[in-house]
């Protein structure tokens, strides 16, 4: 299993929210490949430093463990070129558009909370998980 993992999955694990942090960590204790893109990553800090609170040490904790479990990929130019594509074709927001381009790339499943996504054909992550 290959699967390209949405920031908003890695919030819901860390921050323990109540319908979504017990999908999420079972999702991401499973075996298989798991990637995010750096722009994931660096969503996620944002996320959590100005919406959650957290400190730059545990800033710092977090993004190593993410960084020990799962490949952190870097778009390059035709990445970018691709997503202005697909952005043009669906309208998506920018940022979907690449990480939706990422994860074709990288012949993974793109797993996200975010229902416009699960509309354009990412998985929810609850579809990959014994609840």
């Amino acid at each position: 299993m290959r699967l390209f993992i949405d920031t908003n999955v890695f919030v819901a694990a860390v921050v323990g929210e109540e319908e979504r942090s017990g999908i999420a960590r079972e999702l991401l204790n499973q075996e298989g490949e798991f990637y995010t893109s750096v722009l994931n990553l660096m969503e996620l800090r944002s996320v959590l430093s100005k919406s959650k609170g957290f400190s730059r040490d545990k800033l710092e904790d977090v993004e190593q463990e993410i960084v020990e479990g799962v490949d952190v990929v870097i778009p390059d130019s035709s990445d970018f070129v691709d997503a202005n594509t697909m952005q043009a074709e669906n309208l998506l927001y920018p940022f979907d558009a690449v990480i939706f381009t990422l994860s074709e790339v990288h012949d993974a499943e793109l797993v996200s909370f975010d229902s416009e996504l699960i509309d354009k054909g990412a998985t929810a992550p609850e579809e990959l998980v014994d609840i």
